[in-house]
């Protein structure tokens, strides 16, 4: 990869580097902050998550190096990216993994007329692989993945590129899970696809367990009202 590549601070994150990129994943409190945040805006419009990742990455990963810039897009793009003193960086934020990357490499050479470096990210979250049951646990459940792409890449051939990224993004995300403690007989990182649906859908998985609970302990209480009433009963 590049000599030129953008030097990473000490965060509390997870870097490979490859051949010809660079894989940083992000999960924390601060992550757990950020899903959050999103969801508040109410909205699933791709420009306004596209920047709260962009401020994400420049706070946690560039220490607030760079400004956000949508004047180095084609006319009329509304997607902020980052200018720094010495390179430009492009953010693609994608769902579902690696499903549109071969699309954005395709358009790598038209990227990289503006651009130094791109960044595309996508998140995966933790789940049971056991589906009817989720996670209860406080900690971090949503993880930042960034692929980091140099300029040099326009010049590979893509086939082979891809064939490449999709085996390292594999053991990329093994390495993620088994870092951040994941058993992973029980648990897996799964591809996002809709985060706003999926945030809300746990949301929801969580509010029927409660209700699930709350039941069962209601039965709970009527059963001992009642054993305790044929004792009473039965002592006459």
């Amino acid at each position: 990869m590049s000599s030129s590549k953008p030097v990473a601070p000490s965060r509390l994150f997870h870097s490979k580097e490859c051949k010809n990129f660079r894989f940083i994943a992000f999960w924390s409190k601060k992550i757990t902050n950020f899903v959050d945040h999103i969801e508040k805006t109410d909205t699933n419009a791709r420009v306004t998550h596209h920047d709260l990742l962009v401020n994400f990455v420049n706070e946690e990963y560039l220490d607030g190096a760079g400004e956000l810039d949508h004047e180095k897009r084609v006319k009329g793009s509304k997607h902020d990216d980052l200018s720094l003193p010495s390179k430009v960086i492009e953010f693609k934020f994608r769902s579902s993994a690696l499903t549109s990357l071969p699309g954005v490499l395709r358009n790598a050479k038209d990227i990289f007329t503006r651009s130094d470096f791109l960044y595309f990210a996508y998140f995966r979250r933790r789940i049971k692989k056991d589906q009817t049951k989720i996670i209860k646990t406080r900690g971090c459940i949503s993880y930042l993945i960034i692929i980091i792409f140099p300029k040099e890449i326009e010049q590979l051939n893509l086939k082979a590129l891809l064939k490449e990224i999709r085996k390292e993004e594999m053991e990329f995300t093994k390495e993620v899970a088994q870092k951040s403690g994941i058993d992973m007989d029980d648990e897996e990182l799964y591809a996002v696809g809709n985060m706003i649906k999926e945030i809300k859908l746990e949301r929801k998985l969580e509010e029927k367990d409660k209700i699930i609970e709350e039941k069962d302990k209601a039965i709970e209480e009527n059963d001992k009202i009642i054993k305790n009433l044929k004792k009473q009963l039965n002592g006459k």
